[in-house]
């Protein structure tokens, strides 16, 4: 009798696991948000499986090229993908759950400088960099364009922050997540205590999950993780786990 008990529960395992409803999402480069190669393969990604895995929704990741991460999910070759902005022309194709996470974009400085403002426009005569290719919001392009924000431009984020130790460039614009994990990669701790980031952000950009509107499954999928994204959120654990996986991130990237 005990061994046809165990043997039927072993074979309602392993139909359980066989009827486990999977979701496949592209992963794409944007540490520490994103990455393949770094702890739990970033911030964001551990937390989307944790929402995931709370609603009993298994995960398999594709580790596509960046320009191919949204273009697969909106023309159907992938249930999904995470870490984009809403914005109207997605929108055609994407459904979108509720934001797990936002980039806050902020400015970073020399320690023994402060830069107050109120409004961008009120560092117009400090020296900006930026990094030829990004996107710095509507209303930095605007100023920039109209010539009020002086930019220098470089071909990258580590590039900025050696030219704003050197004293060549007064501010550098980032994400808040990002660049503490590019300092703690690509500068020293010497150097990473010459530089300052504020806490107020000038823009903020939500990043959800998104599923192809076609995919019959795709209502349900947004509905079942925005339940248990609420779920995580009021009981602190999500934050938490942001807490935990940021500080093993950072330490993993740390020059000495």
């Amino acid at each position: 009798m005990q061994a046809k008990l165990v043997l039927v529960m072993s074979c309602s395992m392993l139909a359980g696991l066989a009827n486990a409803e999977t979701v496949t999402l592209t992963l794409q480069e944007y540490p520490p948000y994103m990455g393949e190669k770094i702890p739990y393969q970033g911030l964001l990604t551990r937390a989307v499986l944790a929402v995931f895995d709370s609603q009993g929704i298994d995960v398999i990741l594709k580790s596509v090229p960046n320009n191919r991460a949204i273009e697969g999910a909106r023309r159907g070759a992938y249930d999904g993908s995470f870490g984009w902005a809403k914005n109207p022309d997605r929108e055609k194709d994407l459904l979108y759950t509720n934001p797990v996470i936002s980039l806050q974009m902020v400015f970073c400085h020399r320690s023994n400088q402060a830069y107050p403002w109120k409004k961008m426009a009120d560092l117009a005569p400090h020296a900006i960099g930026i990094t030829t290719g990004n996107y710095y919001s509507e209303d930095f392009t605007q100023l920039q364009t109209s010539g009020v924000l002086k930019v220098d431009a470089a071909a990258s984020d580590q590039a900025n922050f050696k030219k704003l130790l050197a004293g060549h460039i007064d501010l550098f614009p980032i994400d808040a997540e990002v660049a503490p994990y590019l300092m703690a990669m690509h500068l020293t701790k010497a150097e990473r205590a010459k530089i300052s980031c504020q806490k107020k952000a000038y823009w903020e950009a939500p990043l959800h999950v998104v599923f192809n509107k076609k995919n019959p499954n795709a209502e349900r999928w947004v509905a079942a993780f925005n339940a248990g994204l609420a779920k995580l959120e009021k009981s602190g654990q999500l934050q938490q786990l942001f807490a935990l996986t940021r500080e093993e991130i950072y330490q993993s990237a740390q020059t000495p």
